[in-house]
């Protein structure tokens, strides 16, 4: 009888865990791509880049932002689900039963290191090679389009030697 109810203490303190997870990941993932489009907006918009190579550039960074989005859904998860516990008096229930608070937080415990544990797999298998990838079009883009890195009225110093005051650019023939 004390298994069953351990069980599903258990049960409900992981379910407790995933849906903030998912929300507090997806948020996240969300503001972080929309920072990222701000910031590249304009280099990805305007430029006669391929919608393809648009995507891909957006899918190959999508990589760091689950590296930084992870770890803040888990923190921001656990939080939220040990506060509903401690709000309902439920680990004081189990205190109070003789069950080992341990014995019910073991799963959870259990899932943050097969994540953590995950995430450092992606990082140092997967994460370099999107890092690079992505790198490598950012820089197949500017040698094949030129004006890629020109902005109005603004000095561009990407040719070593050399500093050019870019007053306008003919959008229509990327002419200075």
């Amino acid at each position: 009888m004390n298994n069953k109810i351990i069980n599903k203490l258990q049960l409900d303190l992981l379910k407790k865990h995933v849906g903030p997870f998912l929300f507090c990941f997806l948020t996240l993932m969300f503001l972080l791509l929309m920072q990222f489009l701000i910031l590249h907006i304009d280099k990805l918009i305007g430029k006669d880049i391929p919608l393809a190579i648009n995507f891909e550039l957006i899918i190959t960074n999508l990589a760091y932002m689950v590296v930084l989005a992870a770890p803040m859904a888990v923190l921001v998860a656990t939080l939220m689900a040990f506060g509903k516990f401690s709000e309902l008096q439920e680990l004081t229930a189990i205190r109070a039963s003789g069950v080992h608070p341990m014995k019910v937080i073991l799963p959870v415990l259990i899932s943050s290191i097969l994540l953590c544990l995950g995430l450092a797999w992606f990082s140092n298998d997967l994460l370099p090679e999107a890092n690079h990838k992505s790198r490598s079009l950012f820089i197949d883009i500017r040698l094949k389009k030129p004006g890629f890195d020109l902005k109005p009225n603004e000095f561009y110093d990407g040719i070593d030697g050399y500093i050019f005051l870019v007053e306008e650019i003919d959008s229509d023939t990327d002419s200075l």
